[in-house]
């Protein structure tokens, strides 16, 4: 099972589009892994995780023939996730011969409205409306979307993702509710890969806040390796960086050698 990190940054981009921070300032120095687009990601070459304005940039540097992609997963719909005119590309004007001939979308009813606000809607797109916890299949793989800390009243999940292994894609939520912890307990699941929200990375955020920085991560996945869900071997990336956090890549890596997490990067494949 192959996993990609596309875009690793939070809304801003790393450095930020409009920034001038030393931080930003670096990075538009160093380049390479230090250059971040906004939030996606893409299992095997079927599975699109989110669909932020950056789809197309992210397509052409990876060599990813879109018209493929059978199934995509939203999260919510902050603009850095979800940028649902580019539906609008995948009608029988801009797009021909399609190998896939109909993506099917799952999301929250709030991105579904969106979707039909914009016209996005074809015999080429489909979408189904997702509940938390409601468990669903699409192609090989079954997919569970757990209530994320963020957006509380518009929809916004992380997954759980089963296919040959199974993958924790928990982006942009705050420390994962009780009820959460509770769910993976009692189903049993033990994750392969698990992909954090690290928004934050040491800037302080309590618990109940809407992202994540490395000690609201630790206590999770404490937690989580408490439960059983992780495994000495599991693959633990740390991802999704804000500019005001300086997410350089080697300040990453040195930040968490001892925890034993990866630092996720624009293009990073992962075989899991």
């Amino acid at each position: 099972m192959r996993f990609t990190f596309l875009g690793t940054a939070a809304a801003e981009g790393f450095p930020a589009v409009f920034c001038n921070c030393k931080h930003c300032q670096e990075a538009r120095k160093l380049g390479g892994r230090n250059i971040r687009t906004r939030s996606q990601a893409l299992i095997n070459d079927d599975l699109l995780l989110d669909l932020p304005a950056d789809t197309y940039y992210h397509f052409l540097q990876n060599g990813i023939e879109g018209d493929t992609i059978k199934y995509l997963l939203i999260t919510h719909t902050h603009t850095d996730h979800f940028y649902p005119e580019e539906f609008l590309m995948r009608t029988d004007c801009f797009a021909h011969d399609m190998r896939a001939n109909t993506l099917q979308v799952y999301c929250c009813r709030e991105a579904y409205d969106m979707i039909e606000k914009v016209g996005g809607f074809s015999e080429n797109v489909n979408a189904t409306v997702i509940e938390p916890y409601q468990t669903f299949t699409c192609g090989g793989y079954t997919i569970t979307p757990l209530p994320a800390r963020h957006m509380i009243c518009h929809g916004a999940v992380f997954y759980i993702i089963q296919g040959e292994k199974t993958i924790l894609y928990a982006q942009d939520t705050g420390y994962f509710y009780e009820e959460v912890f509770d769910f993976i307990k009692k189903n049993g699941f033990v994750f392969d890969m698990v992909s954090m929200d690290c928004t934050n990375v040491d800037i302080p955020i309590p618990d109940d806040g809407t992202h994540m920085g490395i000690p609201n991560i630790n206590r999770a996945l404490e937690r989580l390796a408490d439960m059983g869900a992780l495994r000495d071997d599991t693959i633990m990336y740390i991802n999704h960086f804000s500019h005001n956090a300086n997410p350089l890549h080697h300040v990453l890596e040195q930040r968490v050698a001892e925890y034993g997490y990866q630092v996720s990067y624009d293009g990073c494949q992962v075989e899991i």
